[in-house]
């Protein structure tokens, strides 16, 4: 199969023609790429993705990840990695593109175990949920209609209108704090959960569902969709040699 290359991928992508692989910051990585790499640049995406992931880590275990102090150290180390780091950015075509292959080349190497993909699924988790956290409101809804996820923010009239039952519904929610929080009108089978816990408002077959919890809701699809691939995955040699030839660049950095 043939592939394009970089430069008519670049045409194509200034003219604009809606097949940009692409076209968004934030994704569930459910095509992986199609197009040939050089050995160094396939080395470089792998060792920079990693080291990406091992700051995840870390922060995660030295700061609070809804801390300003969190945010500002990951935002800086995407920046310092050429990862994208502003959503829907116009001139961050490259940063996506290494995003997107970065993934799908650690995807491989770490699909050998059960220890290997939990740790690797642990750090994608957290890397997307603050990645999906920083999306303003219009940029969240684009990205929930581009993976096909229909939760629709309803309009502060009906909110309003519904601000009662609202926050009798919704554990911790204040008439004040029901004002302040986004809602997202949701189909019933992907809010089971918290239908079970009666932890939101039903209405005519859809839940309302708070801002702080449609990201569980966004989260927990992206880890099925991500363990499911992992664990499809074929348990190949060349895996192991990716992942410490890695290793090895990373330390040895």
């Amino acid at each position: 199969m043939e592939f394009s290359s970089r430069a008519r991928q670049r045409h194509t992508r200034l003219a604009g023609d809606r097949r940009d692989p692409y076209p968004h910051s934030l994704q569930f990585y459910q095509e992986p790429p199609t197009e040939n790499i050089s050995l160094a640049e396939f080395e470089s995406f792998a060792v920079d993705r990693l080291r990406l992931l091992k700051v995840v880590e870390n922060l995660g275990l030295s700061c609070v990840r809804t801390s300003e102090s969190y945010k500002t150290k990951l935002e800086n180390e995407f920046r310092r990695l050429k990862f994208p780091y502003k959503a829907l950015a116009e001139d961050d075509y490259d940063a996506r593109r290494k995003d997107h292959i970065s993934h799908f080349i650690l995807r491989l190497a770490y699909c050998q175990s059960e220890d290997l993909r939990r740790w690797f699924l642990q750090q994608e988790m957290d890397l997307f949920r603050y990645r999906f956290n920083e999306l303003t409101e219009g940029l969240r809804q684009k990205f929930l209609e581009h993976v096909n996820l229909h939760f629709e923010a309803i309009s502060e009239d009906l909110k309003n209108e519904l601000a009662n039952e609202l926050s009798t519904s919704t554990p911790g929610f204040t008439m004040t704090k029901v004002k302040e929080q986004m809602f997202y009108k949701v189909g019933l089978s992907d809010a089971v959960d918290l239908f079970r816990a009666r932890r939101v408002f039903i209405k005519d077959g859809f839940a309302f569902v708070p801002l702080k919890d449609i990201d569980a809701i966004v989260l927990n699809n992206y880890r099925q969709k991500l363990s499911k691939a992992l664990a499809d995955l074929p348990a190949l040699s060349c895996c192991q040699k990716s992942r410490d030839a890695c290793s090895n660049n990373l330390r040895d950095n």
